[in-house]
């Protein structure tokens, strides 16, 4: 009996954590603003849809839908993350040498600019297990958890290409400054599997380079 309190706790963890998980940005309304193509700038409470390329936006006592054919920018404080975020509608490739416009996100700017692009996984909480009177088993639960997909704007070839591994792709990019590189990944531990890292590189490889070179 004694043990019933302290499994009732931990449930109540474990869903609160899986709840906490499942609160992706693209699924709540944002304070911010659109531009479009045309000049004109509106402001309001915008929703996001990156699988389509796609916002709505609440403004003027209406709700608009917009596609990256017409925005070519947008900006919000992100509620959840509690940070301000800004993506842009560039020409891309999705298949063959077809390109459409579709939003990035913006990471670091400069003569290399880094983008990202959401993409949702679903990932499988390990299963739980409390003794009390036997085993009692709490399965697994499956949660949406929002990675990063890389992309980097070569501002003077004026193409936005895929980054599919890291290391490699990057480092090669920044071949011109190697040495000084290298020299800032090793003094500042600088990891590549994380965001604020890369951003920090790309930021640091920026400095020697203007951006209109």
């Amino acid at each position: 009996m004694k043990k019933l309190p302290i499994l009732i706790l931990l449930v109540l963890i474990f869903c609160s954590s899986e709840a906490t998980a499942q609160q992706l940005s693209r699924d709540f309304w944002h304070d911010g603003e659109i531009t479009l193509f045309s000049g004109e700038t509106l402001r309001g409470r915008l929703k996001y849809d990156l699988d389509n390329d796609n916002i709505q936006l609440q403004y003027a006592g209406a709700l608009k839908s917009f596609s990256a054919f017409q925005v070519e920018s947008f900006d919000f404080f992100d509620e959840i993350m509690k940070q301000p975020r800004s993506f842009y509608a560039l020409p891309y490739s999705k298949i063959g040498n077809y390109t459409t416009p579709v939003f990035f996100e913006l990471f670091a700017e400069g003569y290399l600019s880094l983008l990202n692009r959401e993409v949702i996984t679903y990932r499988t909480t390990a299963p739980m297990g409390f003794w009390g009177w036997g085993y009692r088993p709490i399965m697994g639960a499956t949660i949406p958890i929002m990675d990063d997909a890389y992309y980097v704007l070569l501002v003077k070839e004026e193409r936005v290409v895929k980054i599919t591994d890291v290391r490699k792709e990057v480092l090669a990019l920044m071949e011109d400054k190697a040495t000084e590189v290298e020299g800032f990944i090793n003094a500042n531990r600088i990891r590549l599997d994380r965001r604020g890292d890369l951003i920090r590189l790309f930021d640091f490889y920026n400095s020697f380079k203007p951006k209109n070179n």
